[in-house]
């Protein structure tokens, strides 16, 4: 059965891609939610995340060119430390990915119901969230080509309602809500960092596709030129814009639909509900970029002999890893089951994987003090290192949460260790016109 995917992705749709999984639509949830957990001080947290973030991509471009491999961050491990260290990393990423990926699903559930129905329940927005993910899944089970081209009109979209969404409110802002500026007390930075640096998560979503980039040499540098130069700027004039529009003491849910008061603002009320819908719209197809990310994480893993081998079944036809995609359904369906049971709302997951996705990308940058050795590149992870020590101890509870999850993914790992083998690549018949027969 064929077990490799094709090339087919360039600069454009790599560069897509990453902004994509890193900006995505997070941008019209993240900015307000931080604004209401720290208020003028999340401006400070976005600043540290925006400086942080160049090097921190880079140093992804840069292993993605060295390993072009779906595996991914757990590739890095693997090379670097030995395959036992790869395997757990790799499981600890999946159930992370799992555990973070539905946040902007069930956003969307929540902006399109409360746009019919604007007294909705917690419960039934996840419940519209969870069918919103699932139609997500079926657009990846259509091939990477019909993905990156959707992406590249949601980003498109995105772009231009941000720039019209800033452009209108930062005017009509008050800039004396920037004071003061800590509120709540100095340490809610920490709690701030921690929702901010979910809207960075995303720079290694372009790791796992990297097996899919034509000239991964050539086509990750551009990439992560044109990626790093908006996403900053964008996020930046977002926060902006909700912290000198937006009052202080919003509740949870209320960040999560910041956006639609700010198109209040800056429009007119007659626009919410138009806005909520174009948000939720944008959001749901959003969803795809990280469906697709970790379906080929889960493909990789199946083809590795750490997950069960049909997961890396690729159809002859699309080129598409189904049984991967098909994954998705149980492993987001947890996630989900939870937030529904406890009636709890999506910033629940955010708080409880931002400290699993660092500690995903400390071991990574680890990886790479191993791997690369040379060039300036190294002296930037060595400081890219030492920061994100420094960070993690302000993720306080998710701290914890990112614990449980390591104890999960080593006992997975165990379970999963004998009972699996890596996949044998059958060679694909080359067409005659390539063989040079004559």
């Amino acid at each position: 059965m064929p077990t490799t995917l094709n090339r087919s992705l360039g600069t454009s749709a790599l560069a897509t891609h990453y902004v994509t999984s890193v900006m995505g639509v997070g941008v019209l949830v993240i900015p307000s939610l931080a604004w209401s957990a720290a208020g003028p001080l999340s401006l400070v947290a976005w600043a540290v995340l925006i400086v942080y973030s160049y090097p921190f991509a880079l140093i992804f471009a840069k292993l993605s060119m060295l390993f072009p491999t779906a595996k991914g961050v757990a590739e890095f491990a693997d090379r670097a430390f030995g395959p036992r260290f790869g395997r757990i990393t790799a499981v600890f990423l999946l159930i992370t990915l799992l555990v973070a990926n539905p946040v902007l699903g069930l956003a969307s559930g929540r902006y399109l119901l409360g746009a019919l129905v604007p007294d909705a329940s917690n419960r039934a927005s996840l419940l519209v969230g969870g069918g919103i993910i699932l139609a997500c899944i079926a657009l990846n089970l259509l091939g990477v080509k019909v993905s990156t081209t959707v992406q590249m009109i949601v980003l498109g979209t995105v772009t231009v309602l941000l720039v019209l969404v800033i452009a209108l409110t930062l005017p009509k802002g008050d800039v004396s809500r920037l004071t003061p500026i800590a509120p709540d007390g100095w340490l809610s930075l920490g709690t701030a960092l921690l929702i901010c640096f979910f809207g960075f998560i995303g720079w290694e979503n372009a790791a796992p596709v990297a097996e899919e980039v034509r000239e991964p040499a050539r086509t990750f540098p551009k990439a992560i030129l044109y990626a790093v130069s908006g996403v900053g700027l964008l996020y930046f004039g977002m926060a902006l814009a909700v912290a000198v529009s937006l009052p202080a003491g919003l509740g949870s849910e209320e960040g999560l639909t910041g956006f639609v008061q700010l198109l209040t603002i800056g429009i007119g009320p007659q626009i919410a509900g138009t806005g909520k819908i174009v948000a939720g719209v944008l959001m749901l197809l959003t969803t795809n970029a990280w469906c697709l990310g970790t379906s080929r994480v889960i493909f990789a893993l199946a083809r590795e002999g750490i997950l069960p081998a049909k997961l890396a079944h690729v159809s002859p036809k699309s080129r598409v890893p189904v049984n991967a995609v098909m994954a998705l359904i149980p492993g987001y369906g947890v996630a989900v089951a939870l937030l529904v049971l406890t009636d709890s709302n999506e910033s629940a997951l955010i708080k409880a994987s931002s400290a699993a996705f660092l500690l995903v990308f400390l071991v990574a940058f680890v990886s790479a003090l191993r791997l690369i050795r040379t060039g300036a590149i190294r002296y930037v992870t060595m400081g890219v290192v030492a920061v994100t020590v420094v960070m993690l101890p302000f993720f306080g509870m998710s701290v914890a949460y990112a614990g449980i999850m390591l104890v999960v993914a080593l006992v997975a790992e165990f379970a999963l260790r004998r009972r699996t083998r890596p996949v044998v690549a059958v060679p694909e018949p080359i067409p005659e016109e390539d063989t040079g027969a004559r």
